[in-house]
């Protein structure tokens, strides 16, 4: 989808934080390995052959069944936001998550998930407050389902938070902790379905 070059500066500490992050089964890899045609900086090709290595997408399709559907992309999306995985969602994570993913411009308050008022929001009430647009969004084909391709495609154009097609110092946090498909898979597992 975007076939630029992203400077290789503004992301090597991100690729820096994948390392150990990574199971030994996993392995890890340098900057450079990410940069398989050696020019000073990453294309979005090789961001997604590199991330496809992660495991994440796996960790998040449950049923294995060819494309991560929309629940599993919401269970996913719920294991993602509960930063500390107490299985409840509070309202500072609800709103880091929710800057994270949708932007700053999200407008859906905590309290139109949190219906029950009990001051975090627990599967439920996230699956039913589910918004499908950005899953919709990152489904470029519009099969119902994302592949791959389209869910790492959507990641990282999600971490160019100011949509400049590089991703930046001030973005590159956005990656942290995200790559061990083994931690991942555990904690989705543990959530179960959201809807």
């Amino acid at each position: 989808m975007f076939n630029h070059i992203k400077k290789l500066s503004a992301i090597s500490m991100a690729v820096a934080l994948l390392v150990p992050a990574m199971s030994s089964a996993q392995g890890t890899w340098s900057s450079a390995d990410w940069d398989t045609d050696g020019t000073a900086g990453l294309t979005s090709d090789e961001f997604n052959a590199q991330f496809a290595t992660t495991g994440t997408y796996d960790a998040w399709d449950r049923d294995d069944v060819v494309g991560l559907n929309e629940g599993e992309f919401a269970t996913g999306m719920y294991a993602n936001w509960d930063a500390d995985n107490d299985m409840q969602i509070t309202e500072d994570e609800y709103t880091a998550g929710a800057n994270r993913w949708y932007g700053p411009d999200y407008a859906t308050p905590f309290n139109d998930y949190d219906v029950d008022s009990s001051g975090y929001i627990d599967r439920t009430e996230f699956g039913n407050a589910w918004d499908n647009e950005y899953y919709s969004t990152w489904d470029t084909d519009a099969d119902g389902t994302l592949t791959e391709d389209e869910f790492s495609t959507g990641t990282y154009n999600t971490a160019d938070v100011n949509s400049d097609m590089v991703v930046t110092i001030e973005e590159e946090g956005w990656f942290e902790g995200w790559f061990d498909g083994d931690d991942i898979e555990a904690e989705i597992q543990e959530v179960g379905d959201v809807m």
